[in-house]
């Protein structure tokens, strides 16, 4: 393949200048949109009811919160809540604007993003099967008017449940308010982690361009995530010259004026639109623009018109809508502190509802006795709705692992999944074996990805330098002279958007693989590995599916010191959602990683840099080893040493000296650390008595105190000395030769641990 393009020392005098960025320029109205064709009656109506839907449906929020919500005047709510009241017009003019099946992500703050992608989602079903596949138990249509009366009700149900913890609510209560997704509607989750889903959506546009999926990715963030670092990651990530068709995602800062309390301007930034950010990213300023989000019509144009410049292959998209929260940052928040009610009584003098309300009775669509009449009908169902979700059922304690895994995977996808020969741009070719049909772990590696990537044209690798360069180890050297940079690229030094995108891109049908050079630099994506990648499927009650594989290494060794040799597997094995796999040798590296890519759940997927240069028997042939499975790669009687990644390579070279003097061990590799084969490791320590744990990582903390927890659990009542660890010091790893030597466990340190073990 050849590189991008040269780059010259240039250096002629020149300045760099940058376009306007339009502010306010909307200057039609209703009546204008209504005459050119651009919205109907019945769509600005649409608008209205959607509108009054989020109001009410908040206003009762704030009242069962305060315990006055007459009809269930016992019920206490509980949870956080963080309400947009004020915010209606661009929550419903955003949505109204872009298709049903496209897709949006939301905030802390999303009742009125939710609701209204539902509520647009289901005028998007124009078949009464649909309507009918949408309503299911939920209610019986034979009670309403019309089956899409029913639909809109059952939306408004389930949203309402779900922000009380129940069963019926769309998430199963798993989320709540914070966390509520839609995925019958194309919405990806509700976000608490300010500037959380940032990344998320510009991988799930990502994810839409590669898989030839006409469809926009709406992401509403708040103000305050726009001085977060994953804002100006994926900003971008998405404005890269390597996506050449753009990007098709819309960032819409709902500027609501405060980041809980912090003021945007004059305070904690030094800017007054937030859109001017869109300068730092690419040529067109990302074709930044300010609008009037308290006027639901002008947030309709603006929308419209960035959805057009996506799906015409001219994304990303950065709009500011200027807007205004009534009520505090969360209902124990009165606002009193920091803003002054002369602010507050400027902006509920422009309400986003009373301007629509008033333009549809001026431009002849609607009259002062149907717009109260819309009221009072939206009120009932929002009373309806509340009702009937504090009378749902609370989910049952017995099912408190629902969601957290899917047990499904992309076996049998057959060959229509498969890699169409024309979209190669080199030729498949696999590594030459020596005589014993061994070749290196890195080429393993490779050999894995390529056959998968043949297998299924959704697999893409990315990462920084593992294009051209082939990765900090080789182990993507040659894939990008198959699959060209569409399928295989570099990323930008931005750890977080990495993960996030994969997570997105896995959420709309991707199957990425992205690598993180160190799992030293893991630490910079805890976010979004954590609250992202690991949480969205449990949150969303099992809806999401994440198909995401994060590849890393762990090492030591090499004189890297602190930063790019630690052994950090329990940081990720501790975050419920994640597989963790830790594979030794060259055989096992290609049958788990393929098994890590089919595989259904995002995986952590831990190489070891000194395995990397190892030979292994390794068949030119496809096949997978189960994820969850561990190998009894020696086997003994005197005691049972549990070893994984490199280190067990020591530990087989101690087990061999051991045996020499008499005392054979027997080695286990979990190859895989979660889930974890306590079955496996329980029957050797069943028969041998002693237990001895290996690992590289410091001895406070380590996977390896979990695993002699569970031996000693599982096996009490066998074991003849208590379990032990071998472990690196509790320093991180220094650079210095004898320093680094002493922290490794040595195959000597093994060893004397060993027979220490079987005297005992």
């Amino acid at each position: 393949m050849p590189k991008n393009m040269d780059v010259l020392p240039l250096f002629e005098k020149s300045e760099i200048t940058f376009d306007p960025i339009p502010r306010f320029i909307f200057e039609g109205h209703l009546g204008t949109e209504l005459a050119a064709g651009r919205l109907t009656p019945e769509a600005a109506v649409g608008m209205l009811d959607c509108m009054l839907g989020i109001r009410f449906f908040e206003e009762t929020v704030a009242q069962m919160k305060a315990g006055k919500f007459k009809p269930r005047p016992d019920f206490r709510f509980i949870g956080a809540t963080h309400l947009s009241i004020g915010q209606e017009a661009t929550a419903v003019g955003a949505v109204s604007a872009i298709r049903a099946d496209d897709y949006i992500t939301s905030t802390h703050r999303g009742h009125g993003h939710s609701i209204a992608k539902g509520f647009y989602s289901l005028l998007g079903r124009t078949s009464d099967d649909e309507l009918r596949e949408f309503i299911g138990d939920y209610a019986d249509p034979a009670d309403y008017e019309s089956l899409a009366e029913c639909a809109l009700q059952v939306h408004l149900n389930r949203t309402m449940a779900e922000l009380l913890g129940k069963e019926e609510g769309y998430c199963g209560g798993r989320g709540g308010g914070m966390h509520i997704a839609d995925f019958h509607a194309g919405h990806l989750g509700a976000n608490a982690i300010v500037g959380g889903s940032y990344a998320i959506a510009a991988g799930a546009a990502m994810g839409c361009r590669k898989l030839g999926l006409d469809r926009v990715v709406l992401c509403f963030v708040g103000d305050g995530a726009t001085n977060n670092g994953i804002c100006h990651e994926a900003y971008n990530f998405a404005c890269q010259d390597q996506f050449e068709q753009g990007t098709p995602v819309i960032f819409l800062v709902e500027n609501n004026q405060y980041g809980m309390t912090g003021q945007q301007v004059g305070e904690v930034t030094g800017i007054d639109d937030l859109a001017q950010r869109g300068a730092g990213y690419n040529e067109v300023n990302m074709h930044a623009e300010v609008i009037n989000g308290m006027d639901a019509v002008a947030v309709h144009d603006a929308i419209t018109r960035a959805a057009d410049l996506c799906r015409g292959g001219d994304g990303p998209v950065l709009i500011e809508s200027k807007t205004y929260r009534y009520m505090g940052h969360s209902l124990s928040d009165d606002c009193t502190a920091y803003r002054s009610q002369s602010e507050e009584d400027a902006w509920e003098s422009i309400d986003p509802i009373d301007h629509i309300k008033r333009a549809l009775v001026e431009h002849g669509v609607l009259t002062d006795d149907d717009i109260v009449e819309r009221c009072a009908r939206m009120n009932r169902r929002i009373v309806a709705a509340t009702t009937w979700a504090v009378d749902a059922t609370d989910p049952d304690p017995a099912d408190i692992y629902h969601g957290l895994w899917v047990d499904t995977t992309s076996e049998g996808i057959g060959d229509e999944g498969r890699t169409p020969e024309a979209e190669l741009v080199g030729e498949v070719k696999y590594t030459r074996r020596d005589r014993q049909g061994r070749i290196l772990y890195r080429h393993a590696v490779a050999e894995a990805l390529m056959e998968e990537m043949l297998r299924d044209r959704r697999v893409v690798c990315y990462g920084e330098d593992i294009a051209d360069y082939g990765g900090a180890f080789g182990a993507t050297r040659g894939l990008i002279e198959i699959f060209g940079r569409e399928r295989v690229f570099n990323a930008p030094i931005s750890e977080a958007a990495i993960v996030g995108t994969a997570a997105g891109a896995s959420m709309v049908g991707m199957r990425p693989v992205a690598e993180i050079m160190y799992i030293d630099f893991i630490l910079m994506t805890m976010d979004q590995t954590g609250n992202q990648l690991a949480k969205n499927r449990y949150m969303f009650g099992g809806k999401a599916t994440l198909p995401a594989v994060i590849r890393t290494t762990i090492g030591g060794g090499r004189g890297y010191a602190g930063q790019h040799s630690q052994s950090l597997e329990a940081v990720v094995t501790m975050i419920p959602g994640l597989k963790v796999v830790a594979p030794a040798f060259a055989h096992d590296v290609k049958g788990l990683l393929k098994a890590a890519i089919r595989d259904d759940n995002p995986v952590i997927f831990i190489e070891h840099q000194h395995c990397y240069t190892e030979k292994g028997e390794v068949p030119e042939e496809d096949y997978t080893i189960p994820i969850g499975v561990a190998n009894v790669v020696r086997e003994g009687s005197d005691a049972t040493v549990i070893a994984y990644s490199y280190m067990l390579l020591r530990t087989l070279e101690a087990a061999e000296q051991l045996a020499e003097e008499g005392i054979e061990v027997e080695v286990v590799d979990p190859r895989t650390l979660i889930p974890l084969d306590e079955g496996t490791i329980a029957a050797s320590v069943g028969k041998t008595g002693r237990a001895l744990v290996v690992q590289q990582a410091p001895y406070i903390g380590c996977f390896g105190e979990h695993i002699a927890h569970r031996i000693m659990e599982r096996c009490w009542g066998d074991l003849q000395a208590p379990v032990r660890i071998v472990a690196a010091h509790d320093v991180p790893p220094p650079m210095a030769a004898p320093l680094e030597n002493e922290n490794i466990p040595s195959v000597e340190k093994i060893a004397e641990r060993v027979r220490t073990l079987v005297q005992e």
